[in-house]
């Protein structure tokens, strides 16, 4: 079992400017397509057109630049290169209305190309097409942005933003989280994270002024926590509860910072969580997998049920009580129905598979044990970083 958060994983994430604006690419790379993809050969003419816009474009004169695509795109409608420049121009002139649509023109006849999902995305987001802009990035980055840094890392950005709007916290969390452990840490990615963390479905301007004082502290906190700056996380969490004693949330946060160095203090972090939010079920689970970890499922187990009892949909919290049933041998059936549970909820997750053959294995079922080891190993070959996550 892993925590809600991996405090300590890696992702690349940049910001590249702290203004107001959205972040943008410095400049269009000279193909959307991957580094080990050529772009296709063109016609003559279309060649020449192109590099004259590519002249106007370094020249600073994007407005002939496009006038030049456009002309070219006359001859040559499905020329992913050329919709490609007129939609980055365009979304560096801050014209996403335009640069959207030439981004669609170019997946209509391309649909594999990562970047072209991002950008409209991108887009997208500034469109206030919030939904798509979520999907479309998500399909970028199924599709792999390798090659690609600058765009994917602002994709992520938008991404994560996007996540906690739509209530996916931990998602979010994760993903500014991975981003700080490369240094790449600035106020945006501080307010994205305490946003996520305090549980707001909200984008970063939605959020009250009255909110933003805790939400960067908060933030900071979790991101000094990301970094490995442990004392600086827990000086920085130490003040915030002296200045909010009793707002939900924060303990559970603490915890998980704690959790990886001092477990007991992150135990009885999560345990005054309860005290302010009796059914919050990510500390429920985070305390039942400590103990978990120290085979002592006499004590995992209330709060494993707990866990459940709150959330029964809860794929991590039905894994655990079933693993603690089994274990303990307080219910071996009941774990295992757990366990099979778990996996109808996330037949992806190999771990799940795997504490399912342990239960089998007990009971003497020696052939349904192999079948879910096959399973998991042929989940970890495919999906090598699927896990738990609350």
């Amino acid at each position: 079992m892993r925590s809600a958060i991996s405090l300590a994983a890696a992702c690349a994430l940049l910001l590249a400017a702290d203004s107001p604006s959205s972040p943008q690419p410095a400049g269009p790379p000279a193909s959307p397509r991957s580094a080990d993809a050529k772009p296709k050969p063109v016609p003559p003419a279309i060649a020449a057109l192109a590099a004259k816009a590519q002249a106007a474009r370094e020249a600073g004169n994007p407005d002939e630049a496009l006038r030049l695509y456009r002309q070219a795109l006359e001859l040559k409608p499905t020329w992913a290169e050329g919709w490609w420049f007129t939609g980055t121009l365009y979304y560096e002139a801050d014209q996403y209305v335009q640069g959207r649509d030439a981004f669609r023109h170019m997946l209509s006849n391309e649909p594999n190309i990562a970047a072209g999902w991002a950008m409209l995305g991108l887009c997208e987001f500034q469109t206030k097409q919030y939904d798509e802009a979520l999907a479309h990035l998500e399909r970028a980055n199924a599709l792999g942005l390798g090659g690609h840094e600058e765009i994917r890392d602002i994709a992520n950005y938008h991404r994560a933003m996007l996540l906690t709007r739509e209530g996916e916290f931990d998602q979010a969390m994760g993903l500014v989280a991975l981003a700080v452990v490369q240094g790449k840490d600035n106020p945006r990615l501080v307010e994205a994270m305490g946003i996520a963390a305090l549980r707001k479905p909200v984008l970063p301007t939605e959020l009250p002024p009255t909110e933003r004082e805790l939400v960067m502290d908060v933030g900071r906190a979790l991101c000094d926590g990301s970094a490995r700056r442990l004392a600086d996380a827990i000086s920085e969490f130490d003040l915030i509860l002296k200045k909010y004693p009793d707002a939900p949330q924060l303990h559970y946060l603490y915890g998980l910072v704690l959790t990886n160095d001092d477990a007991d203090r992150a135990v009885d972090q999560f345990k005054a969580e309860l005290t302010i939010s009796p059914r919050h079920f990510q500390a429920l689970y985070s305390i039942a997998r400590e103990y978990d970890k120290r085979s002592d499922y006499a004590a995992a187990l209330p709060f494993a049920k707990r866990a459940v009892d709150v959330n029964p949909n809860f794929a991590p919290g039905r894994a655990l009580w079933g693993k603690a049933l089994v274990d303990s041998g307080s219910d071996v059936p009941l774990g295992i129905g757990e366990l099979q549970t778990a996996i109808r909820m996330s037949p992806a997750n190999p771990q799940n598979h795997y504490l399912l053959a342990m239960a089998y294995a007990k009971v003497g079922r020696s052939a349904d044990a192999a079948k879910e080891r096959d399973e998991c190993i042929k989940l970890r070959k495919d999906s090598p970083t699927v896990e738990q996550k609350p």
